[in-house]
């Protein structure tokens, strides 16, 4: 131990070996802030353990995570807490609790640190309870379903409430966050700050569009719209593969994520024009921007989208639903358009209407440079050292 300060992040939602792609915005928040501060840092990253006999598919990934790694030079723990798929949702924040305090103790007696949580529910509630218990400063990110789905259980809500004094501060990703997390909180809306994600101007660029749909398989001549995230019925990706039905043959959709919506797209789709390329790393996600004319989200709910941010830095436009931050983030009409959800007409019409319009890739891109995380990363550093001084 070096005897400086150390950031403890707690959250389930890192980098792993076994899921390399899984919470890469947490990761690049953490990194720029123990940058920028000076401090130490480790990542507490609870792993649920679910029994065999009840582990579906999308649960595999827990048997091949160790109980510790070393994840782009940072030390990640992974205590494992005994878990039940839809069953155990009231218990998990007690169960993360108590397979993470031995972790969080020792890294407390090694030295002065500070816990910097990532999602509410369970993850937030289990790390109040441990800095309340070892006397540690806390602070919590609310980032999107860990309150606007959560939110509305009221055990959660009640276990926020109990463990929410020990907390240090609060941040939520985007201004229609803080505020539904203050109303679950109970307290004044200034009480949550917003601690807006970045882009990392650097990987998300303009690029050579021929090149990188070679690089992805895509065909060269079509119009290829994308979409990132995962595959599940809230991300409204069944919604572009109806509309593909009612576009010109030339437009292609092509979705880098998985999941259990995957089969169905496929039946939604005309043959041969959906393009699922499966979860790709943040460097194969550049170059699906960059292969691309335009980026859908017709989700159902978002906080703060950093797909939209990283399309935007890559010169592409928009089309997405008015959920979380993407009315701020869509605020010019060059950088794309918010269309109604739940509606595969508007879409087509929407992403029908952009295609036939100039692009302006460079204007976009200088329009996304104001998302940089210059701000929020020296905000939160100053926060942080103000916490341990």
């Amino acid at each position: 131990m070096s005897g400086r300060p150390r950031i403890i992040t707690f959250t389930n939602l890192f980098p792993s070996a076994a899921r390399p792609g899984h919470g890469t915005f947490v990761q690049d928040r953490a990194t720029r802030v123990a940058a920028r501060t000076g401090f130490d840092w480790e990542v507490v990253c609870p792993v649920p353990a679910v029994p065999r006999l009840l582990r579906r598919r999308a649960d595999r990934w827990t048997a091949r995570v160790p109980a510790r790694e070393s994840v782009a030079g940072v030390t990640v723990h992974h205590p494992r807490y005994r878990h039940l798929p839809g069953l155990s949702l009231r218990a998990q924040a007690a169960r993360m609790r108590d397979a993470a305090r031995p972790v969080l103790a020792a890294l407390a007696a090694a030295g002065p640190c500070l816990v910097d949580a990532h999602y509410v529910y369970p993850d937030g509630v289990a790390a109040l309870a441990l800095a309340r218990e070892l006397e540690l400063p806390c602070f919590v990110t609310a980032r999107g379903s860990d309150v606007n789905v959560l939110g509305a259980e009221p055990t959660v809500v009640a276990q926020l409430r109990d463990v929410a004094p020990a907390a240090t501060g609060w941040f939520a990703v985007s201004a229609p966050l803080a505020e539904q997390l203050a109303a679950m909180l109970g307290v004044a809306t200034d009480t949550v700050r917003v601690a807006r994600n970045g882009v990392d101007l650097e990987r998300f660029r303009p690029g050579d569009r021929r090149a990188a749909r070679a690089e992805l398989g895509l065909p060269a001549a079509a119009a290829i719209v994308c979409g990132v995230g995962r595959l599940v019925p809230g991300k409204g990706f069944h919604l572009m593969a109806r509309a593909l039905r009612e576009l010109p043959d030339a437009v292609h959709f092509a979705l880098a994520g998985d999941g259990p919506e995957r089969e169905r797209l496929l039946g939604i789709a005309p043959p041969g024009r959906l393009h699922l390329l499966g979860a790709l790393p943040q460097e194969r996600v550049a170059v699906l921007y960059r292969a691309a004319d335009l980026l859908v989200l017709p989700s159902e709910r978002e906080g703060w989208p950093n797909v939209v941010t990283e399309a935007l830095a890559s010169g592409l436009r928009v089309v997405a639903t008015p959920v979380g931050a993407v009315p701020e983030l869509l605020a010019v009409p060059y950088a794309g358009s918010l269309v109604r959800g739940g509606d595969p007409r508007a879409l087509q019409r929407e992403v029908e209407r952009l295609l036939r319009s100039p692009a302006e890739p460079a204007r976009v891109r200088e329009y996304a440079s104001r998302f940089s995380w210059d701000g929020p990363i020296e905000m939160l550093a100053q926060t942080f050292c103000r916490a341990m001084a």
